[in-house]
């Protein structure tokens, strides 16, 4: 949430949304590394490691340790969702519907994922 809504235009949030679908491999990368390095966005392991193939893996290899990983002190979106929504994608957009961050809910009526919400069954 460091980065003001409209720097990267919303054509890149529909783009990248499959890094965070359930099952992905491809991860989302950081806005603050270098195009010769680029390196994961620390925000969206905090977000959606769990769900993300990739990064599964990659904490096999021990590339990411859990509990390392931090936001260092920058306020992290809630969700892929949220962040995409905040920078101009519709709710609506077909490109969120797969979009799973690691405490959602798959609502069946609406064929998507969605924020857990009080009384949702575990």
């Amino acid at each position: 949430m460091d980065v003001p809504p409209g720097v990267f235009p919303a054509e890149a949030f529909r783009t990248s949304a499959p890094t965070a679908y359930d099952g992905a491999i491809s991860t989302f990368g950081c806005h603050m590394s270098k195009h010769v390095a680029i390196s994961t966005c620390a925000g969206f392991l905090l977000r959606h490691s769990e769900n993300n193939i990739g990064i599964r893996l990659a904490r096999g290899r021990d590339r990411y340790e859990d509990g390392k990983v931090v936001d260092g002190g920058a306020p992290v979106y809630p969700s892929y969702r949220e962040m995409a929504v905040a920078n101009g994608v519709s709710p609506d957009d077909p490109s969120l519907f797969l979009v799973r961050a690691d405490e959602d809910v798959w609502d069946r009526g609406q064929r998507r994922w969605r924020r857990r919400e009080p009384g949702d069954e575990e």
